[in-house]
């Protein structure tokens, strides 16, 4: 296949994209965090995106599936179908919420724990490999950039959202 000058416009015109580069960089984290988990003995065959779902049951500790699907940026179908997923294998549990009676809480289960503690290093390496094209100072100065952009677009609400499982 050959490319002309316009293709190469084009290419440049993407490669200066922020939302663009930073779009592809999450794709590619999670493709390489999806080859690390399948690769990986678990307990339990996981996906990349399980994986962050379950991540966050763990890290902010009874949390909503509403909560997590923004967090993801996922719709409500689709985390929906996640939380069955999880549920089905035995992962997570889900009781009422004591301060809304429409919503429930999600939990991990023994299994979902020991999942979790031999998935987190299987991730972390695929991460170390993303990163290993970047310096130090680069991965602080990606890392400050980053963090500026997170927080700026992170409302009281979002913030109350992120800190909810905190409890």
């Amino acid at each position: 296949m050959s490319y002309d000058a316009q293709d190469y416009d084009n290419y440049l015109n993407l490669m200066d994209n922020i939302g663009f580069l930073l779009g592809h960089s999450s794709n590619y984290k999670d493709r390489l965090i999806d080859h690390a988990l399948a690769s990986a003995d678990l307990i339990e065959d996981i996906t990349a995106t399980q994986a962050k779902v379950l991540f966050q049951i763990d890290n902010l500790h009874n949390y909503r599936p509403s909560d997590i699907g923004k967090m993801l940026n996922v719709d409500k179908s689709s985390i929906t179908r996640m939380v069955d997923r999880l549920l089905l294998k035995g992962l997570i549990t889900r009781a009422s919420d004591p301060d809304d009676r429409r919503s429930c809480l999600l939990a991990l289960t023994d299994k979902g724990s020991l999942l979790i503690e031999q998935a987190k290093p299987v991730a972390c390496r695929a991460l170390e490999q993303l990163e290993q094209v970047l310096t130090v100072e680069e991965k602080q100065q990606l890392r400050h950039c980053l963090q500026k952009i997170v927080l700026s677009g992170l409302s009281d609400d979002g913030m109350n959202t992120v800190l909810r499982g905190k409890k």
